[in-house]
């Protein structure tokens, strides 16, 4: 079948081949049932040796299989399939490091097409800002120490890979295919509120983790694992804590018994104790050791008790960071409105599921700047939204449902807000402000690593001091995707980051306003996850870690693609002859 006849029949544009169909270099039929058999074999010895403990054969063999799962599919759904292979690598405690595994597989696929056609990639000029920007991030080793070079080697090969996910996304994704990979980001979301709120619940899912292999794993071989071990569900310190309910019940204790030693009730710094209150009193409690049990006190010294405080649950699901689950439930929000809103049947189901689950983790994962970046989009829709009046009132009125929903569920359960609910939270907000003003400072002061950046994200050695330049280096923009990229690649980094991010959003603006009929609500949602996605880089970075990374590249690629694919002038051209 002619390339031509395979565009007419796919509906894929001018000068690009349905990815689904037979293309030059696809591995035949036998080889493909070759793989099949090989990755459901993986998987299931894989399984095998998990659940008889042998986690670190288990990890190899999950990071084989997701591997092979990037070969076998088609490649708009293997480009998504490293997400639900970091899934089972979760059950050794090693989500990144096979998502890291398929990823790499999936574009060294994707690049091993285009060697073989002697081609580029499609779309145009604009393919040059990836890969200028994996270009001068590889800058960055003339600011990075020997003893570095392996965490430059990490940061430069992920963004390798997020450069090369969004020029396979415009390279090969029909209009088909982009609905395909949408539907498989729906589904990978739905899965993790489904599995933490099941946790939550009370099913154990957490105990099916081996926590032990990464530890092993780094030791063993070097490599960085991404210790994770932090649950599911981290129960944090209420603002709430209940000191006052403590004190007035030992107030009233040393009433009944006045030979109870004064004392004074506060909440401990050390993380070991975060979801402890401490009581410290001015003699020897310990002859009242079986009292202050009553009351939940368990003496640590003569002196000093612990007494649980209350908690609130702040979610993570599969990802090891709560940032990143609510990163990926906002930016993914937009999406599942767009199934909701054209899709019939089983898909738009999945989109109402989509919308109630990236709602809940957006809430409970407690990340106000994720919950901002939502109502950032929601009014993005408003004002600007190619779509209907009464579809937009159903953004918002998702949105307040899901706000009173949370509110409801934190002022009974827990009797706290939940803006307000995490103690701690003032210190990450004063912590994230030094780190921003050291980073700007420690650039502003770099000389060539203003243009070239320091290289990676977090100083070295004691004191903070660079091995290579003899002085301290602040933390690099760590919260901020545009602060690590103005640390790590210098200016130019930086205003390619932001070239890439504004140049998505418009392609996808102008899809939604002047494309095709049937695109013009994906590139509606696409715009407001791109808004989203935006809007949050200001206080998440892109890299915390390799899932949130594929995320946000893919969405990045869809929205680029859907307008270069309908062909329409970024800026009208009414508008420009105007100006």
């Amino acid at each position: 079948m002619s390339a031509e006849s395979i565009r007419e029949r796919s509906g894929a544009p001018p000068g690009r081949v349905a990815a689904l169909e037979p293309q030059p270099g696809e591995s035949p039929a036998r080889r493909q049932r070759i793989l099949r058999a090989l990755a459901v074999a993986l998987l299931a010895i894989g399984v095998a040796f998990w659940a008889f403990g042998s986690g670190i054969v288990a990890l190899w063999l999950f990071m084989a299989a997701a591997v092979a799962v990037a070969w076998l599919l088609p490649l708009p759904i293997a480009l998504v399939s490293p997400l639900f292979m970091g899934v089972v690598g979760w059950l050794v405690d090693m989500l990144p490091l096979v998502v890291l595994a398929g990823w790499s597989a999936v574009i060294a696929r994707w690049i091993a097409g285009l060697v073989r056609a002697r081609r580029m990639p499609r779309g145009g000029r604009w393919i040059w800002l990836p890969i200028g920007l994996s270009a001068w991030t590889i800058l960055g080793v003339v600011a990075v120490s020997p003893t570095d070079l392996k965490r430059f080697a990490l940061l430069f090969g992920i963004q390798v890979l997020a450069s090369g996910t969004m020029l396979a996304v415009v390279d090969c994704l029909s209009a088909g295919d982009r609905r395909r990979v949408t539907t498989a980001l729906l589904a990978f979301i739905a899965l993790l509120s489904i599995a933490v709120s099941l946790e939550w619940l009370g099913l154990p899912v957490q105990e099916l983790k081996d926590a032990t292999v990464s530890d092993r794993v780094e030791a063993a071989y070097g490599v960085d694992a991404f210790t994770n071990s932090l649950e599911m569900i981290k129960y944090v310190r209420s603002s709430k804590a209940g000191a006052p309910d403590l004190r007035a019940e030992l107030t009233a204790a040393r009433k009944r018994n006045p030979d109870l030693p004064s004392f004074e009730v506060f909440k401990p710094k050390f993380q070991a104790w975060s979801t402890s209150l401490m009581v410290r009193f001015a003699g020897s409690a310990r002859p009242f050791e079986s009292d202050l049990q009553s009351s939940r006190i368990e003496l640590l010294y003569d002196n000093v008790g612990l007494a649980p405080a209350n908690t609130v649950p702040r979610m993570r699901s599969f990802p090891r960071n709560s940032l990143t689950y609510a990163g990926i439930c906002v930016a993914l929000f937009p999406l599942g409105l767009y199934f909701t809103w054209s899709q019939a049947g089983w898909r738009r189901k999945l989109g109402v599921v989509a919308v109630v689950s990236c709602l809940f983790g957006a809430a409970f994962s407690l990340a106000r700047g994720a919950w901002l970046a939502a109502f950032i989009g929601v009014v993005y829709l408003a004002i600007d939204g190619s779509v209907s009046g009464r579809r937009k009132l159903q953004a918002f009125g998702a949105f307040a449902a899901a706000a009173l929903v949370i509110v409801a569920v934190f002022t009974i359960k827990y009797g706290v807000d939940p803006l307000s609910a995490r103690g701690e939270a003032e210190g990450s907000v004063n912590t994230r402000e030094a780190v921003y003003e050291d980073t700007i400072q420690g650039v502003r002061s770099g000389g060539l690593n203003l243009v070239i950046g320091f290289g990676i994200e977090t100083a070295r050695g004691a004191g903070g001091s660079s091995h290579v330049l003899g002085r301290y280096i602040p933390s690099a923009g760590t919260h901020s995707t545009y602060l690590n990229y103005l640390f790590r690649a210098g200016i130019v980094g930086a205003l390619l980051v932001i070239a890439i991010y504004v140049l998505a959003g418009l392609h996808a603006r102008a899809a939604a306003r002047r494309g095709a009929a049937e695109d013009r609500v994906l590139a509606t949602a696409l715009a407001a996850a791109v808004v989203i996605v935006a809007a949050h880089g200001m206080i998440l970075s892109l890299y915390v870690e390799p899932v949130y990374t594929l995320v946000v590249s893919l969405l990045l690629g869809l929205a680029m693609t859907v307008g270069i694919d309908n062909r329409v002038p970024v800026i009208s051209r009414r508008r420009s002859a105007s100006g």
